[in-house]
């Protein structure tokens, strides 16, 4: 008996017959954006909303900070105004 091949991976043995047959490239070139489509998906959970890898997602964290700011440069504008209105 012959020796047994190692068992390849899909994404090794479409990439094997895509170095022997151009008519697999294409099919290798679909895979591979496969792979970087899911990496993507993955990583834009990670920036979602609530059910990322921290109690709030990165989206959030900015919402509350431009929340934040937002309300901090209204309470000085009101200052201002305050202030103005005083001096009048």
């Amino acid at each position: 008996m012959g020796e047994a091949k190692p068992k390849l991976h899909l994404h090794d043995l479409i990439e094997e017959k895509a170095r022997q047959d151009g008519g697999y490239a294409v099919a290798y070139a679909l895979l591979r954006l496969a792979d970087a489509q899911d990496r993507t998906a993955l990583w834009l959970k990670h920036l979602g909303l609530a059910d990322a890898a921290t109690p709030m997602g990165a989206i959030e964290v900015l919402s509350v900070e431009f929340k934040r700011m937002a309300d901090s440069m209204t309470s000085i504008a009101e200052g201002v105004e305050q202030f103005l209105d005083e001096r009048a």
